[in-house]
């Protein structure tokens, strides 16, 4: 494993016509930093899509292999958060981002980012993503724009669109199942509840693409899954006087803390 590389990990169920796009973005990504001397690669892991998706894979795989396109493929469908620990262990690289398929990166800003995961040992660096609904290009609003702070005990608003130190996350266990639409959720409860980082990078990581029918829409309403999120990690509201390691950290490369 390359200590200081990024794996771009794209999860795909069923997204065939936005793969294009999300790889181009990665792939561009990865050759602004092999510019920079920082190796990289392109992840895909197609969870057993029915749509076309695995032909389209298979064909950009064959045009753009030698430039660190990868595929790997589950034989059934095991849901979002295998597709994620498939990337995980299956990464050549420290550093991993998961871009889901209809999503893709602000490639002049990824640098910076890498460079504030390295320089503050974190789990994960965020940044502002731009939310555009599909067909209004002009459309845009914005998430995952606030530092950690207690009120994520009650909601998530950090989306999984992160730049992850995949050795922290390996060693915290990885994604669970059984929560899929929320793993993301989980994932950040936990690691904080496990004296991990998330720090906070006030520039644009990408641009989030607003579907009708994503999953975050097709599942029940997140009241369903706080009771279990609390019972697991703020019993008592315990955590609003004994605060975790990662408080509102916001950092910016060559400033440091703000």
């Amino acid at each position: 494993m390359d200590q200081q590389g990024v794996t771009i990990a794209i999860p795909n169920w069923n997204h065939e016509f936005f793969l294009s796009r999300s790889i181009l973005s990665a792939l561009e990504t990865i050759r602004l930093l092999k510019r920079e001397g920082i190796p990289g690669e392109v992840l895909v892991v197609d969870d057993a899509s029915r749509d076309g998706s695995e032909s389209l894979l298979r064909s950009l795989e064959a045009l753009y292999g030698r430039e660190g396109l990868r595929v790997l493929r589950h034989e059934t469908n095991r849901g979002l958060a295998a597709a994620r620990n498939s990337a995980l262990l299956n990464a050549s690289h420290r550093y991993i981002v998961f871009l889901d398929a209809d999503n893709y990166l602000i490639e002049a800003n990824f640098p910076s980012f890498l460079r504030s995961i390295k320089e503050t040992g974190a789990a994960v660096v965020y940044g502002n993503l731009l939310m555009r609904r599909l067909g209004e290009d002009s459309a845009f609003w914005m998430c995952s724009n606030e530092s950690f702070q207690p009120r994520i005990y009650d909601e998530n608003y950090i989306d999984a669109f992160a730049l992850l130190d995949r050795i922290q996350i390996l060693d915290c266990g990885g994604y669970t199942s059984g929560v899929d639409a929320w793993a993301d959720w989980e994932l950040w409860l936990h690691l904080a509840a496990s004296g991990r980082r998330l720090v906070f990078v006030p520039l644009t990581f990408g641009v989030y693409q607003y579907l009708p029918n994503s999953m975050m829409r097709a599942v029940d309403d997140p009241d369903a899954i706080k009771p279990r999120f609390k019972r697991v990690f703020n019993q008592l509201e315990f955590r609003d006087c004994n605060l975790t390691r990662t408080h509102h950290e916001r950092y910016f490369p060559g400033v440091g803390y703000l």
